[in-house]
């Protein structure tokens, strides 16, 4: 799949999210206690290339897209979300 997936360890302490994020288990090696995690999703991050390509116009293969995000600078603090079907959180 695509998806796209971003986990904040909060340690050993279970958090729940005001959000809708989920809260899930990091890692747990041995003896030691679980470390807990939160994690938000979007359900199909890859559609974003293939709108850039096929609605847009902006690139015409999947690979271009890095040499086109490489060329700026500066985000200027715009942020494009890929969650065409929805946002996870």
């Amino acid at each position: 799949g695509t998806g796209c997936f971003l986990l904040l360890n909060t340690g050993e302490q279970k958090v729940v999210s005001r959000h809708g994020l989920l809260t899930t288990v990091a890692y747990k090696i041995g003896d030691a206690p679980a470390a807990y995690a939160l994690e938000g999703s979007v359900a199909i991050g890859g559609a974003l290339v293939q709108w850039l390509r096929d609605n847009l116009g902006i690139i015409s293969k999947a690979p271009e897209v890095e040499t086109l995000a490489k060329q700026v600078e500066t985000n200027g603090d715009v942020y494009l979300v890929p969650a065409f079907s929805g946002l996870y959180a």
